[in-house]
């Protein structure tokens, strides 16, 4: 009976062991992949005001909001649209490529799932 907990919680030592930070290739943006296998991808991003994440691409997604986001996100060939997320929340967007701003006054993290 102890052996799946016992399982269970050596497995999650190991996805938390593995989470790393890294400086994105654009200024202001950090990201931490909390996990990543052949099925998910989980990072956590922070967004500096004013920081940029210029055109990039995700497959299907969920994002969710650890702390309050401002944001401008930006699709080719539509107009922009402001995002505004309260801690806790969380949006789906089907795969996408677009372009994402921090237009608020202070930093934002949000959980970014992507599903392989």
């Amino acid at each position: 009976m102890m052996l799946p907990v016992i399982t269970l919680a050596v497995f999650m030592n190991v996805e938390s062991a593995s989470a790393q930070e890294t400086q994105t290739p654009w200024p202001g943006v950090t990201k931490k992949v909390l996990t990543d296998n052949e099925h998910v991808n989980v990072s956590e991003v922070t967004f500096a005001p004013g920081a940029v994440a210029d055109w990039h691409s995700h497959p299907q997604y969920s994002a969710y909001a650890i702390t309050d986001v401002k944001m401008k996100v930006e699709f080719k060939d539509k107009e922009p649209v402001t995002m505004d997320l309260k801690a806790g929340q969380a949006v789906y967007s089907p795969a996408v490529t677009h372009k994402t701003t921090n237009v608020g006054k202070k930093p934002f993290t949000v959980i970014v799932s992507e599903v392989k």
